[in-house]
């Protein structure tokens, strides 16, 4: 045990030793978690950009842009679809959004909202898709209430009027009950009318035979008036006797006696006071149904009224429920539908994590190589000798960038390589991608180089390196989203060589984007490259001045010593 503690106690004096040593080991996770804590301690929305397209910026789809504003998230309009989805593909927009011309409903279709998203950012891509979508469940619930709200407006309209009809319906019942009531009596009334002919016969042969006898007679008498009046009163006797004798003979011979027509008479008597009798019933029950008619007829005129003004009512109903568009359960429970379309070709999660892998590994291979060749340069005995040997400066600088180069391409060689086994499509990709991961891979190599120069210890060196590109790695959204951090970091975290490069290969890699496109992030790589470039050749400078300074002091103090000592061996 306590050779365990002696062995323990040793390596903590050694890790120790080096105050940038105890500092790295000590704080570098203190910084990494003070970094991530004021990145991320915030309680605002996520940051997510929203490209907006519409062939028509209606009201209503004004304000539904301006409840997501309302949300803290940055809108954009775009003109064009394809500008919208470029947009998305280059990372400036986190989701396109392409709503219809308007989102008021008109029919049983429901209104379709696309979504554009990049499938690449899988830890954020569905948090996008439902932090919007979110938004549009609340319109939806708006314009669903809204059309149900219609519909109960409409069946209480209807009710109503129904109602309203229904008293005229109970009241054109009981007229039309009246009506037929009042029908009924005068059907009665009539119906008990006796309008027969009299059954009694009357000898018509008779009354002929006695009126052509009486004629016959009148003409005999009027024979004898004429005889008195052309003979003399001396005349014959039988001259005026012979014509009165053949008129009585002529009333005689009539077969009807003044029995007979006396009985004649009183049966017409009979008839025609029977008759007045009936026509006087008669007269009377055409009254009384001439009075029942005309209320009838007017019953019948109130009821066509009431039919009319019932059947406008039905019309307004009809009218009413033919002004409900919106027919279908489904669309009044979910108006607003939501599709998802990828802006690139559906692929796997590991197309999708590929660009973030590949940065991953050559940016600690980069950083930790790059640290240990210059820390190895650092500690070799050859390392003082070679300051004075006549070779620039700037040579050293370099070889040690393509020592390290050589070793990262053969890395990026077998990873493109065995990645090809499972990403079969990306051979057109390659060559873009590689140049991006040499530029990258140059970055973090003068990164590691300039740790190098900057600390003694080649252990704190490495610890610092690690430390770097763990802070680099927090903050470039592949373990958590940018979008999470707060506004004034978020736009510095753009500028980071990780997110640049990782960017620059998802374009490429998942979007097939041509250089031409991408050229301007192409250059900042280069510009950090560059810049490194210049601080290491700057620090090396200050190295080569300070190791010349010290030396020389060494020299003297060296040459100081030898004569003391040759004095005193005098």
């Amino acid at each position: 045990m306590r050779a365990l503690y002696l062995i323990t106690k040793k390596n903590l004096k050694i890790l120790l030793r080096s105050k940038a040593s105890a500092l790295i080991i000590i704080f570098a996770p203190l910084l990494i978690i003070l970094l991530l804590g004021l990145s991320y301690n915030n309680s605002e929305q996520f940051g997510l950009n929203i490209g907006v397209y519409s062939s028509s910026f209606t009201e209503d789809v004004d304000s539904f842009v301006t409840i997501l504003e309302e949300e803290e998230f940055t809108i954009t309009k775009y003109d064009t679809l394809e500008s919208c989805i470029d947009e998305v593909k280059r990372g400036t927009t986190h989701t396109c959004i392409v709503l219809p011309e308007s989102l008021q409903i008109s029919g049983n279709g429901q209104k379709e909202i696309v979504f554009h998203i990049d499938p690449s950012k899988i830890n954020i891509v569905w948090m996008i898709q439902e932090t919007v979508k979110e938004k549009f469940n609340i319109k939806s619930q708006e314009i669903s209430q809204d059309l149900a709200q219609d519909v109960l407006t409409r069946v209480v309209n209807t009710k109503t009027k129904i109602t309203e009809k229904n008293a005229e319906v109970n009241a054109l019942k009981e007229k039309t009950s009246s009506a037929t009531s009042t029908t009924n009596s005068v059907k009665s009334s009539l119906s008990k009318l006796d309008l027969a002919a009299p059954l009694a016969t009357y000898d018509v042969a008779a009354l002929s035979s006695l009126t052509s006898g009486m004629e016959t007679a009148i003409k005999k008498i009027e024979q004898a008036i004429t005889a008195v009046d052309s003979s003399n009163m001396t005349s014959s006797k039988v001259a005026i006797k012979k014509p009165l004798q053949d008129a009585l003979e002529e009333l005689g011979g009539t077969n009807v006696t003044s029995t007979s027509l006396g009985g004649i008479i009183t049966s017409l008597q009979t008839d025609l006071n029977s008759a007045k009798e009936k026509l006087a019933a008669a007269s009377s029950a055409v009254k009384s149904s001439n009075t029942n008619l005309a209320a009838v007829s007017s019953a019948l005129s109130e009821s066509s009224t009431t039919l009319d003004s019932v059947q406008a009512g039905l019309n307004e109903v009809i009218a009413n429920i033919e002004g409900q568009k919106v027919t279908e359960a489904g669309t009044l429970v979910s108006p607003l539908t939501t599709k998802i379309e990828t802006v690139s070709e559906e692929g796997t999660f590991l197309s999708y994590l590929f660009p973030a892998i590949l940065v991953l590994v050559i940016m600690f291979s980069s950083l930790l190589l790059g640290t240990t060749l210059v820390m190895m340069e650092k500690n070799s005995p050859a390392f003082l000798r070679n300051f004075f040997l006549p070779v620039r400066k700037m040579t050293f600088i370099i070889s040690t960038y393509l020592t390290n180069l050589i070793l990262i391409i053969f890395q990026i060689v077998i990873i493109l390589g065995i990645s090809l086994f499972f990403l079969k499509d990306a051979w057109s990709s390659l060559p873009t991608v590689a140049l991006i991961l040499f530029i990258a891979a140059s970055v973090f190599t003068f990164l590691g180089m300039l740790i190098g120069y900057i600390f003694i210890s080649e252990e704190t060196a490495v610890l610092a390196s690690i430390s770097l590109g763990s802070v680099l790695l927090f903050i470039s959204g592949t373990i958590l989203p940018l979008e999470g951090i707060s506004v004034l970091l978020r736009k510095f975290t753009y500028f980071n060589p990780f997110v640049i490069a990782e960017k620059l290969i998802r374009e490429v890699f998942i979007f097939n984007t041509s250089l031409k496109v991408i050229w301007l992030d192409l250059v900042i790589l280069i510009g950090y490259a560059l810049i490194l470039f210049i601080i290491i050749l700057i620090l090396e400078s200050i190295l080569h001045k300070h190791l010349m300074h010290r030396f020389m002091r060494h020299h003297h103090r060296a040459q100081r010593q030898k004569g003391k000592k040759n004095k005193n061996d005098a």
